[in-house]
């Protein structure tokens, strides 16, 4: 089968080489699509895209790529941010897959990594529809956090495509802008809407109108439990940065009615029992953090340091506060072993150092 690399971009020239330097291992074309550089992003695109285009923004990323993608001339479509990175060996194995795909596969979803340990491992990611089958029916939709639905054959497959934003960029209230344009236009947002909505005003410091749009979300049905899930565990958030404890415990338990406690919710609960000198009660929740599967496949945000490395750490200190100072120590060394050079693990070895551990 053959792969069309489709991507959009706007000002990338410190990136765009960047993202395109293992794309000939993958990709049979590449196609640009430039939605109005003033910096030298277009002549980076011409010299190493097989196609460019210019393309008029609207605030619409999902119409963006879709004009992105009704240039590919291939079998299956590919996207492809400027900041994003495709490692060599994930190009090499997307290159093995094109090669013996099944035609009957309509969606290829690889893992997103967002954050990386400094070992290079995963720390951050969740899976995305990556490689698209060019038919009908498969487009982007929604202006902001746009994504294809699920239809037809769905495979997913270990192969990482890791996302580098540069040092210092922020796409600030860019997205927070075109969802109330969208509002003043009276757009009705989906469920999905809703929840992106309410995190760019979490992140936007809004804090008072997130809350709002968090429990509309997780009220209304459609939701999808994953993303309620994380509604529930960034409400809670809202509610204990403003001052609202009694509301931020009841939001985490809350989460407990969409799905298993998940390493997040039970890492987070943990957390406001410890400040509140709860410590048995902090321990608990931090071993239940500690004992729980990261659901790699489910589509959610998944931080693995809230399944292992976070909760031992945060054990460590609990038991030491309750007297326990060899169990105190037994976690700090499985702390250890994850994150040896953790300014956390370095500071309490130290400190058991001088206990004569």
């Amino acid at each position: 089968m053959t792969l069309s690399l489709c991507m959009i971009v706007k000002n990338e020239e410190s990136v765009l080489a960047r993202a395109l330097s293992n794309a000939r291992v993958f990709a049979d074309e590449i196609i640009v699509v430039d939605t109005g550089s003033t910096d030298g992003t277009k002549q980076i695109a011409r010299e190493l895209a097989d196609k460019v285009y210019d393309y008029e923004w609207n605030d619409d990323f999902s119409a963006a790529r879709n004009f992105a993608f009704s240039k590919a001339t291939m079998d299956y479509r590919m996207w492809l941010d400027a900041d994003d990175i495709v490692p060599l060996t994930s190009a090499r194995a997307i290159a093995r897959l094109m090669k013996k795909l099944d035609p009957a596969v309509d969606i290829v979803m690889l893992p997103y990594v967002l954050e990386v340990e400094n070992s290079g491992k995963p720390k951050f990611s969740y899976y995305r529809e990556r490689i698209l089958k060019k038919r009908e029916g498969l487009v982007f939709c929604g202006a902001v956090h746009e994504a294809v639905a699920l239809d037809g054959v769905v495979l997913k497959k270990q192969i990482a495509i890791h996302h580098a934003k540069p040092s210092g960029r922020s796409s600030g209230s860019r997205n927070l802008d075109i969802y109330r344009k969208l509002m003043a236009k009276g757009r009705v947002f989906s469920p999905r809407e809703r929840y992106y909505y309410a995190r760019e005003l979490y992140y936007n410091g809004e804090l008072e109108t997130a809350s709002r749009e968090f429990e509309k979300f997780i009220d209304d049905p459609d939701g999808y439990y994953v993303n309620k899930i994380d509604a529930c565990v960034m409400l809670s958030r809202c509610r204990e940065k403003a001052g609202d404890r009694k509301g931020a415990y009841f939001s985490l338990y809350n989460s407990f009615m969409f799905g298993v406690p998940c390493g997040e919710a039970a890492c987070e609960l943990a957390l406001l029992y410890f400040a509140d000198g709860r410590y048995e009660l902090a321990a608990y929740w931090f071993e239940r953090a500690a004992a729980a599967k990261p659901d790699l496949n489910s589509g959610a945000f998944v931080d693995v340091d809230y399944y292992g490395f976070l909760p031992y750490v945060w054990l460590s200190v609990c038991y030491d506060k309750l007297g326990k100072t060899r169990t105190a120590y037994f976690y700090h060394c499985r702390a250890k072993k994850l994150r040896p050079d953790h300014p956390s693990v370095l500071a309490n070895q130290k400190y058991f150092e001088g206990l004569g551990f």
